[in-house]
């Protein structure tokens, strides 16, 4: 019983304090609930710069290629992001984000070529975001972005190979949803598609191999905006 009454007071506390956060956020944005006559824009949707990190996974949907030696599954990372907000509704942003994907690159008739510490992707993008002003804690949004990708691997010791081998351009399209718990930090979460284009060139800088990854990032972030 003891226990039980325990939980159920730091789910009110936990409960509370959020509450309280959203309605100072609410009052600094907009001046109260007394204030919400006339086009007027909250605190947070002023022209401001802001900063950020996320954790992510991706997931690949697709892979087309006519290199025969491999297959990018599924991986995880990280990143960070920074950028404008120019005005209630629209926000530059910069991403650069990495994640790391199988440990053993296999031919496609299952054979080892060699054993690897892992393949990596890394991305950096420009991406438009489109806000959906709302008087709440929760905003949508929507982003779009382009930019240049990175596919590399990190050996074992003792192991000697090209750190980058292969590169080319990348979109991102999607949206997300942030929870501002003040009008200096939010959290959020988004959904991206992501199309990724690589050529691997031969040893005479020629394009010799096409590989067209498509598939899906999930992240959680954190942002703190000035």
């Amino acid at each position: 019983m003891a226990s039980a009454r325990k939980t159920l007071w730091v789910a009110s506390v936990a409960a509370l304090i959020l509450t309280l956060g959203a309605a100072d956020a609410l009052a600094q944005y907009y001046g109260g609930p007394h204030h919400y006559h006339g086009p007027r824009w909250g605190y947070r949707h002023r022209t401001h710069a802001y900063f950020g990190g996320q954790l992510m996974g991706f997931i690949v949907a697709a892979q087309i290629s006519d290199y025969t030696d491999g297959y990018l599954g599924h991986g995880g990372g990280g990143g960070l992001f920074g950028g404008i907000r120019l005005n209630p509704f629209v926000s530059l942003e910069g991403n650069w984000m990495m994640t790391f994907h199988d440990e053993t690159f296999q031919t496609s008739r299952g054979e080892t070529v060699v054993d690897l510490d892992s393949i990596y992707l890394m991305t950096f993008t420009l991406d438009a975001k489109f806000h959906i002003p709302t008087r709440g804690p929760i905003e949508p949004y929507f982003q779009a972005g382009v930019g240049f990708a990175y596919a590399g691997v990190t050996y074992p010791e003792g192991v000697n190979g090209d750190s980058v081998f292969a590169e080319g351009p990348v979109f991102n399209l999607g949206g997300g949803l942030d929870f501002w718990l003040g009008p200096w930090f939010s959290l959020g979460g988004r959904l991206l598609y992501r199309g990724i284009y690589f050529a691997e060139p031969n040893a005479n800088g020629i394009a010799e191999y096409s590989n067209y990854i498509n598939g899906l990032s999930v992240d959680v972030n954190a942002t703190i905006h000035f």
